[in-house]
């Protein structure tokens, strides 16, 4: 017996999750363990401590391979359509990546690739959400009215998309040997594939009853897409841009055939 398509599909994305929650909670641990682990070490006199007062700096953070990040960064559509203008403040993209750093030698370069996660999620700034055509060939800017006719009091509209990230940059650090607490640089590119879509929306109905409504679907969203970024900062915090090189939809499907693409502008934090 064929399963249902949009079973099959919650189906693939309920165990994708899981995947990958497991595989980040297993690096949250890892670091964790490692820095307790740290914590331990002593035992030292004064004069020891005083001493290895260099080394102890050194060791401030737990000495694991590569890094975790997380970026938060704002979205900002170009060249879309007025009826897709967003509310800038709801409208917000979380990466969460694992990043490795390899040494071009005793240079003050590094190659850094990762994986990880891109949630991107945006909120529209008046009543409307995206809806495909009876044929699924296009997507289009539908006002709430049409599309929830029953509904009294229309809240907010959003829709998101959902990445598997690979990144991958090259930074520069101005000091080499204390890079934790360095003036840094880093330039890259990353590659996303998509895993989930969908809108929502929060309405009230006439007998004042709050609901949510979801729809999930592709809405004819380019899968991979992939995209340039910069960072600057020092330590663990960097100022982030990224801009996309890819639009938004598929050429010609999307709403008035837009050639949007997302732009985004942000922070850094970087751990271990």
């Amino acid at each position: 017996m064929l399963l249902n398509k949009n079973v099959l599909a919650a189906f693939q994305f309920y165990y994708m999750k899981k995947i990958i929650l497991s595989l980040f909670v297993t690096l949250l641990m890892f670091n964790v363990g490692v820095a307790a682990i740290n914590s331990t070490e002593g035992g030292e006199d004064k004069n020891d401590k005083k001493d290895k007062k260099s080394s102890k700096s050194a060791k401030s953070q737990p000495d694991v391979p590569g890094a975790l990040v997380i970026e938060v960064a704002n979205n900002i559509l170009s060249n879309a359509p007025d009826n897709m203008k967003l509310n800038q403040w709801a409208s917000w993209t979380v990466n969460i990546y694992y990043m490795y750093e390899m040494n071009f030698g005793e240079s003050a370069f590094s190659f850094n690739p990762g994986f990880g996660l891109g949630l991107e999620h945006f909120r529209f700034n008046e009543n409307y959400t995206l809806t495909n055509t009876n044929d699924d060939f296009n997507t289009v800017v539908t006002p709430l009215r049409v599309a929830l006719p029953n509904a009294d009091v229309y809240r907010r509209s959003s829709w998101g998309q959902y990445f598997l990230d690979v990144p991958f940059e090259f930074r520069w650090y101005a000091k080499k040997e204390f890079k934790r607490k360095s003036f840094k640089i880093a330039v890259g590119g990353k590659v996303g594939f998509r895993f989930d879509s969908k809108t929502k929306v929060v309405y009230d109905e006439f007998d004042s009853k709050k609901k949510k409504l979801k729809n999930k679907q592709n809405f004819n969203f380019i899968s991979p897409r992939y995209g340039v970024y910069g960072r600057v900062g020092f330590g663990a915090i960097s100022l982030y841009y990224y801009y996309s090189l890819t639009e938004v939809f598929k050429n010609k499907r999307g709403p008035n055939e837009t050639r949007a693409q997302n732009m985004m502008v942000g922070i850094s934090i970087s751990g271990f």
